[in-house]
């Protein structure tokens, strides 16, 4: 289901690896039992067709992908931990068969020990198909992408005659989008309303305009942009969209209909990402340039990791790790030699966030001299603001029970 994807209503290609380019580096916190899980069960089946083969994807409640695999023998079973999934199931046969299912969608609550039993029932998709030419001759190899009003997207190639077909579309109303193979030739896109599930409609495209190529330069901030990432441009004109991947602080896109674009940017170096309007535009057979720049900063939170017993003593190299209420890992990183940290830099306005502290995950030492202690993690609740530090000034990390410790030093006094 790329590049278009209802999981963010951002572009799939995007996600797909912008599921990758995460907005701060997803890292497992260490944990000293195995976490409780609870199972998922079902069936898999379609009308006549009692063991498709089909593949299981699951995501987090905020559609961060998590895992997949096939299912065999018409039914599936997953163990998780406790927390609120949706389940994807999608046909693996390929695009072009116009018996393909359509991908199904069911949202899962998994409860410790407890076994939840979904069934699934696949059901044949809508299809197009004809041919593709590109100013008046069978297009081979062009690219046709079907995007509906829901955000997603599938797409197939065409054989070397230009014909194709595209199968697995969820009912419902199409824009469709085609590009040579040379990305010399671009049309508009072509609208297919009404799409019903196993029925289909004939689509014979013809691409008569030259295209454009657009060079555009990425800033976060008043820094080129770092790193790789993939960027999607979307026309303004017509919604036809172009997923590329960006190097160096510039991406190059080929085969553009001419016009004025938006950029869909992932964040980078502090600021937030988004869709922003490119300075510049298209021109029918021309390279042409343009800048997109990232200008919103992220939320941040700070604070200095401390001896509980002795508040004065910072702990250097404390694992320190934000997380939502839910369980996911937002980012993590280490206190440096006075304590302190800080994470964020992509965070929105969102208050169901804790900052978890701890000893590493190979040694629960941590301090010097008489805070040279075995230590035990901590959390604090915090909420952040677009383009604020949250600041949690001390966070005190306890010591583990007293029959734990090396010397008397590192006993916990008594309460008062």
């Amino acid at each position: 289901m790329s590049p278009l994807s209802r999981r963010t209503g951002l572009p799939g290609v995007v996600l797909a690896l912008l599921g990758l380019v995460a907005l701060l580096a997803p890292v497992l916190v260490a944990s000293p039992a195995q976490a409780a899980t609870g199972r998922v069960r079902g069936t898999v089946s379609a009308h006549g067709d009692q063991s498709p083969k089909v593949k299981v994807t699951w995501f987090a409640a905020d559609w961060s992908y998590i895992a997949s695999r096939k299912v065999r023998g018409g039914g599936y079973s997953l163990s998780l931990e406790p927390g609120t999934y949706h389940l994807q199931f999608t046909d693996q046969r390929p695009s072009y068969d116009v018996e393909k299912y359509y991908p199904a969608d069911v949202v899962v609550t998994v409860t410790a020990g407890a076994t939840t039993v979904k069934n699934v029932k696949m059901r044949t998709g809508a299809a197009i198909g004809g041919v593709v030419k590109a100013n008046g001759k069978p297009a081979g190899g062009a690219r046709i992408v079907a995007a509906n009003t829901d955000r997603n997207s599938f797409e197939v190639t065409a054989n070397s005659a230009g014909e194709f077909a595209l199968g697995g579309l969820p009912p419902g109303s199409y824009s469709v989008f085609t590009y040579d193979k040379r990305k010399a030739w671009v049309g508009k896109s072509a609208w297919f309303p009404k799409l019903k599930s196993g029925k289909f409609k004939k689509a014979h495209i013809n691409l008569t305009k030259k295209a454009g190529r657009f060079v555009v330069d990425l800033y976060a901030g008043d820094q080129p942009y770092p790193g790789v990432a993939y960027v999607t441009a979307v026309s303004r004109g017509n919604g036809q969209f172009w997923t590329q991947k960006a190097a160096h602080g510039t991406v190059t896109f080929q085969g553009l209909y001419p016009g004025k674009y938006d950029v869909v940017l992932p964040g980078a170096g502090g600021y937030l990402g988004g869709t922003i309007r490119v300075q510049g535009k298209v021109k029918s057979g021309k390279t042409s340039f343009g800048t997109v720049r990232l200008t919103q900063p992220g939320a941040t939170v700070a604070g200095t990791i401390v001896d509980a017993n002795r508040p004065a003593n910072p702990l250097e190299g404390a694992s320190v790790t934000l997380m939502t209420t839910a369980g996911a890992t937002l980012g993590t990183t280490t206190s440096a030699a006075d304590g302190s940290f800080v994470l964020g830099g992509q965070l929105s306005t969102r208050t169901d966030l804790v900052v978890v502290a701890g000893p590493g995950p190979y040694s629960p030492y941590l301090g010097k001299g008489t805070s040279y202690c075995k230590y035990a993690a901590t959390s604090v609740p915090v909420a952040v603001t677009t383009g604020q530090t949250t600041g949690l000034g001390s966070v005190l990390l306890p010591h583990q029970p007293d029959a734990q410790q090396d010397g008397d030093q590192c006993w916990t006094p008594p309460p008062g």
